[in-house]
């Protein structure tokens, strides 16, 4: 056993990932706090996020080039998509603190770090689970590639537009939930529901035609004023 975890580096498992990822993300970051609306939607997080990794990967892969006997296409083929999909995860957490941020402003003691680090681990772990399969060859590569994707493709599907609604699980659950989906589908429709909670409170409001005073928008004459509201009505239904 000892000989088995003799060739593995705890550094590339475990260090790597934890250090790699934040910094990957430093760009984005910084853009969901300056600019918050460039990174308010799933596909603006997962884009930009991709775009991160990519150049990071880009240049790991230069540095890597000058060390004898590295598989330069072998490394353009696996950790490259690897680090796209890593990022494009955190970039989730991301998209929730923008859309956070343009709701409550700069209240950032009311953000819910909990959702942002789930999905930043989970980043990190998938990260961690590909390098410890690459030490088994290409095969394993290959395996810890098909891992991320998995990971990354239901996270993608599931996860509600508007995250910053949602209460995302911990980590460990959150990556449960991408085999299970159950959690990811509550929150989906939990998300819905309070979406459609806020639109029918929005139009359950209106104002007096008269004086301007907010008033149910069933009320056919105004409290304040006393003016009908009757033509207001009609005009609506037009």
């Amino acid at each position: 056993m000892n000989t088995f975890f003799a060739f593995l580096s705890a550094e590339s498992i475990l260090l790597a990932p934890v250090i790699e990822e934040p910094v990957k993300a430093i760009g984005v970051t910084f853009l969901a706090i300056r600019y918050p609306q460039v990174v308010d939607t799933k596909r603006k997080g997962l884009v930009l996020g991709g775009f991160a990794g990519l150049g990071f990967a880009f240049t790991e892969n230069l540095y890597y080039a000058t060390v004898p006997g590295t598989n330069i296409i072998a490394r353009a083929l696996l950790p490259v998509p690897m680090h796209v999909m890593a990022s494009g995860i955190a970039g989730f957490g991301l998209v929730y603190f923008a859309q956070r941020r343009i709701a409550l402003g700069a209240s950032s003691s009311k953000f819910n770090l909990k959702a942002i680090g789930s999905l930043w681990t989970v980043a990190m772990v998938i990260h961690g689970q590909y390098n410890f399969l690459s030490y088994f060859g290409t095969a394993g590569s290959l395996l810890g590639l098909m891992v991320t994707c998995f990971v990354y493709y239901r996270l993608g599907r599931s996860l509600p537009e508007n995250l910053r609604l949602s209460s995302l699980p911990g980590p460990v659950r959150l990556l449960r939930s991408t085999v299970q989906v159950r959690i990811l589908k509550g929150l989906t429709s939990q998300s819905n529901r309070v979406s459609s909670e806020t639109e029918d409170s929005r139009e359950s409001i209106a104002f007096c035609i008269n004086c301007g005073r907010e008033i149910s928008s069933d009320e056919h004459f105004c409290d304040s004023c006393g003016a009908s509201q009757l033509y207001s009505q009609s005009v609506h239904r037009t």
